[in-house]
């Protein structure tokens, strides 16, 4: 009775560590068997490790290791019980490595056990010779290691718990995930740290369920959660939420909370769950969703940019074939003309659509690039409006311009592209006026160091409804009248906001239906320089005859087109199919002039020139190249000039564009000579 009093004295007493514990277990087990050492061991693998010890002399450390074999420990895993020896040396085991090496003569030992697994032994033992050990002996120590199994099995479970709950924490901090949990009996909220750390609060905030709530965005966001709960709490429903919440310190984040009710007899009593901090992922979802939605609507614009485009140059083209096919029968010289003008009217309304199409695509990717330069203001809308004065009569419509600019107003910016939005506004009051006027002012003010262009352009017009004006610069809108139905791609107004938003600039638009529409625009726009123009141009007619030309092209119809056109100028050329033939023709013949396509197989019109120029083969002196190719980029430009070329002329090309270079080349040509 007294061995187990000061037994459980010691194994209760709660103010001891383990540790302290055991050290208290094998001091109380030397005085139980009488004995001088008392050890606590671990076996791995056939390692025999000293986790605890005492002895007389303090000569064995904790953590030094043995061979199992060489312990008597080895007869007592073997026996799988409680093992004594009172005398090794008269014993079984006198020739024992154990015995040999410590002549220990007395021994009490049993296994410890966690679950089914040994763990290791705890063993006492003394040099000197003891009284046989008694069936309460093999009791006792028994008891010793059924009490540091149970302890070290605690001990391996509270680790495996502690080592868990770290994964756990570092987790959630990886994931950004968060638990939670809610005892409805009691209304106490437990938040793991990384919920608080989503929540931005301290470790010393309490939260409550209500707290806990409010911090969701008030609106959708807490109307779900609120009601999420309470569905949870009455009926045990589960709840996967995605939803905004506002932190502690006032940031919006997005989380996804996951919840679940536990229920006992039918009663809610403890909701549980996740937070996470999903705010990356969404906007990422939020991102692949406009995206998405940027992509099918390119590919609308494409199927209704490719059903348009089908549509509408099938009328030009159709005047074309069809003007040109009635030519090859007619005699008449007057019906000829007639007949060839339709035809080339048909090509500029084809360039015209194409045209349309190309800054189109430019202005949906990106690539839309300004080209400004030096000119005079006025000039600009003076030549715009010579060219609609003929048209606007024919149509039997009043037009009336009042352009108030100096002669003397010269500006820095892209003169085509504010060309192109005047003509655009022209050409619609034009279509869509079947009678009364249209008007045409264009004004400039100076404001500091900038120019500011007001530009209007009114027609009594059609007009347009409140429910159209609304689209009216989206590409291939209009407003359909199956009566007065007048085509087009629909592209003009979208591409004239895009240059006026692109150039700084704003356009308004007043209209009422059946009775007009004025267009306003205002552009701001750099002060140019004055620009002193060199020779005027002269009759190139005179001594182009003597001008030796080569045409170089792999396209067999461009090339017959550009000889046809020289023809007019008495100029007979010579042609090359590339670049290779183009140098070979070059170092067998001298050329003033050099028309050079840029894209060719073999080699290209670019590397051509810069092989021509830097072998001087055709020095800049002697020969002036012309780039003559269907790809009409600035970038396309700023590579011909750094090939080499002089000038650049796009396909398709107009005669006066030929006439220039044969002017210049005349001109060289002739300093040449007098140098």
């Amino acid at each position: 009775m007294n061995f187990l009093r000061s037994f459980h004295d010691i194994v209760s007493d709660q103010s001891q560590s383990f540790d302290e514990k055991t050290h208290s277990l094998l001091k109380f087990g030397l005085d139980v068997f009488n004995l001088d050492i008392a050890i606590v061991s671990k076996i791995e693998q056939n390692i025999y490790t000293v986790l605890y010890v005492i002895t007389p002399d303090n000569s064995l450390a904790s953590g030094t290791t043995f061979d199992l074999e060489g312990t008597y420990c080895v007869h007592t895993l073997a026996a799988n019980a409680a093992l004594t020896f009172h005398k090794a040396s008269s014993s079984r085991i006198a020739n024992h490595p154990c015995y040999l090496n410590f002549q220990l003569e007395s021994y009490i030992g049993a296994p410890i056990k966690v679950g089914s697994n040994v763990f290791g032994t705890v063993n006492f033992s003394s040099p000197a010779v003891s009284t046989p050990f008694s069936q309460q002996a093999h009791d006792y120590v028994e008891l010793f290691a059924q009490w540091l199994g149970a302890e070290f099995a605690r001990k391996i479970t509270n680790e495996q718990l502690i080592k868990n709950n770290n994964t756990l924490l570092k987790l959630e901090a990886v994931a950004n995930i968060g638990t939670w949990e809610v005892d409805l009996l009691t209304d106490k909220v437990t938040w793991s740290e990384q919920t608080r750390r989503i929540y931005q609060v301290s470790d010393s905030y309490v939260p409550d369920l209500n707290a806990a709530t409010e911090f969701f965005k008030a609106g959708e966001s807490r109307e779900s959660i609120v009601n999420a709960v309470n569905s949870a709490i009455q009926s045990g429903e589960k709840w996967h939420l995605d939803l905004e919440l506002v932190t502690a310190n006032g940031q919006t984040l997005w989380v996804s909370t996951f919840g679940e009710a536990e229920l006992l007899n039918g009663r809610c009593v403890r909701l549980f769950g996740t937070l996470q901090d999903v705010t990356e992922s969404v906007m990422l979802r939020e991102e692949l969703k406009n995206k998405k939605a940027e992509a099918e609507r390119m590919l609308e614009d494409r199927s209704m940019l490719l059903a348009k485009i089908s549509h509408e140059l099938r009328t030009p083209l159709n005047g074309i074939t069809g003007m040109l096919t009635t030519l090859l029968g007619e005699r008449r010289e007057d019906k000829r003309v007639e007949k060839l003008k339709i035809a080339l009217r048909s090509a500029d309304i084809l360039l015209s659509i194409i045209n349309e199409v190309l800054d189109f695509s430019k202005i949906n990717h990106g690539e839309l690039k300004l080209e400004p330069n030096h000119f005079l203001l006025k000039t600009i809308f003076v030549d715009l409006a010579s060219l609609y004065i003929p048209l606007f009569r024919d149509s039997k419509v009043d037009f009336q311009t009042n352009i108030t600019i100096a002669d003397d107003c010269w500006a820095y910016c892209d003169n085509a592209r504010l060309s192109q939005i005047a003509s655009n506004l022209l050409s619609n009051a034009l279509k869509f006026t079947d009678e009364g006027l249209v008007k045409f002012n264009a004004d400039v003010n100076v404001v500091g160091d900038k120019l500011a262009l007001h530009l209007e352009v009114c027609d009594s017009g059609r007009g347009m409804t409140n429910s159209f004006l609304d689209s009216l610069f989206s590409p291939f809108t209009q407003e359909i009248d199956a009566k007065k139905s007048k085509g087009g791609t629909g592209l003009g107004l979208a591409i004239v906001k895009e240059l006026i938003d692109f150039m700084g600039g704003t356009i308004t638009v007043d209209s009422t239906f059946n009775q007009g529409t004025t267009f306003i625009v205002d552009i701001p726009l750099a002060v140019g320089a004055v620009q002193i123009e060199n020779n005027p141009r002269v009759n190139v007619v005179i001594a182009a005859t003597n001008l030796s030309v080569l045409v170089v092209d792999d396209n067999q119809i461009n090339r017959l087109v550009l000889d046809a056109s020289l023809e007019k100028l008495n100029i007979k050329a010579d042609f090359a199919v590339d670049g290779e033939d183009a140098i070979l023709k070059c170092k067998q013949k001298k050329y003033d002039l050099i028309f050079m396509d840029c894209v060719m197989p073999q080699l290209d019109g670019l590397e051509a020139t810069k092989i021509l120029r830097a072998q001087h083969i055709c020095p800049y002196t002697d020969t002036l190249i012309v780039a003559l190719t269907a790809n009409t980029s600035s970038t396309d430009k700023v590579a011909c000039k750094e090939a080499g070329m002089d000038m650049f002329i796009s396909k398709p090309f107009k005669l006066h564009s030929i006439e220039e270079a044969v002017v210049n080349a005349v001109g060289r040509s002739k300093t040449k000579e007098i140098s």
